[in-house]
């Protein structure tokens, strides 16, 4: 597991790791031109080429609306491993 604080994912600079699981890696983000603070979810595993596009394409179907559940903001690849933006 990289320490990623100080990379920048897309549009996002990752400046503080906010916790660990088993799953993923979140940090405290900022949009670059924005200046937006955000939750960056960093998985842990890069996607084999054929998980690419399923990650994509349920990334792209999640629009849930609800006050107890945290909101989708943007997603992506960089160097084939995704990454989920949250509120």
């Amino acid at each position: 597991m990289a320490d990623r604080v100080g990379q920048q994912l897309d549009n996002y600079r990752l400046s503080r790791l906010l916790g660990r699981g088993g799953f993923a890696d979140v940090y405290l983000g900022e949009h670059v031109r924005r200046h937006t603070l955000v939750a960056v979810k960093v998985l842990h595993e890069r996607l084999a080429n054929d998980n690419v596009k399923d990650f994509l394409n349920e990334a792209r179907s999640f629009r849930l609306t609800h006050p107890h559940i945290i909101r989708l903001l943007d997603f992506g690849l960089a160097d084939d491993v995704p990454f989920l933006v949250m509120d």
